[in-house]
């Protein structure tokens, strides 16, 4: 086989790869879509700052205009709580624990790219608090699930669940919180929900898009934090 069409095969192998990576991307980014709107329900505590986000923000969102961001080189991760009405209450305790556990490590996972995740407050830290919450209607009971020790189990997925995720009715909704860790100062919050374009049975498995949702939003905060990283 001539040089020629050694350089051909490899174009050929080359050209199929990028095209089922551009399919996975795009899969991936219809699997989930935001909701035409969200419920707070409590976890913030005050709402009075956020404002409805535009483009690709959350759906209400707060930045802080005078946090100072290139300061900060590190960031505390709290447990991540579930907040939880009737619907969830269906779910086992072990399910949700493994929520709680795969959008702790997907927000590990990603933020662990650009800051030093530390145990404790510091003055160049953040701290970042989250909760799933249940939107639309829910009767929020309290905050009843949080993880003790996240780094122990480090699931990446949530296909081993067994639960019918029509119980968590399609839909996957995060309240979020960044404050100095020294001062307790808020320099950024945000509440969204996401469902999936299609069903929660559809490509993946039934947990798919709940996956696709926390991986969504841990993506979605480390690019927004680079953002507001870069700015002068």
């Amino acid at each position: 086989m001539t040089k020629q069409a050694n350089r051909f095969e490899v174009a050929q192998v080359v050209a199929a790869v990028v095209a089922v990576c551009l399919a996975a991307v795009l899969v991936a980014c219809q699997t989930t879509r935001q909701t035409r709107s969200v419920q707070a329900q409590g976890f913030l505590r005050n709402y009075s700052q956020l404002r409805e986000g535009k483009g690709k923000e959350a759906q209400l969102i707060y930045i802080n205009p005078s946090a100072n961001w290139q300061r900060y080189d590190s960031i505390m991760i709290d447990s991540v709580s579930i907040w939880y009405g009737s619907k969830t209450e269906e779910l086992p305790a072990k399910d949700r624990k493994a929520l709680t556990d795969v959008l702790y490590n997907a927000l590990h996972k990603q933020l662990g790219q650009d800051y030093d995740i530390v145990n404790y407050p510091g003055p160049r830290t953040m701290r970042l608090r989250a909760a799933i919450t249940e939107a639309k209607g829910a009767r929020v009971v309290g905050n009843t699930v949080t993880t003790i020790v996240p780094q122990a189990r480090m699931l990446s997925t949530l296909t081993g669940l067994a639960t019918d995720t029509q119980v968590f009715v399609g839909k996957a909704a995060i309240e979020v919180e960044i404050t100095d860790s020294m001062t307790g100062k808020r320099l950024a919050a945000a509440v969204d929900e996401r469902a999936g374009a299609k069903t929660l049975r559809g490509i993946g498995g039934k947990w798919k898009d709940v996956d696709n949702a926390f991986k969504y939003w841990a993506e979605r905060i480390q690019k927004r934090l680079a953002e507001l990283r870069a700015e002068r």
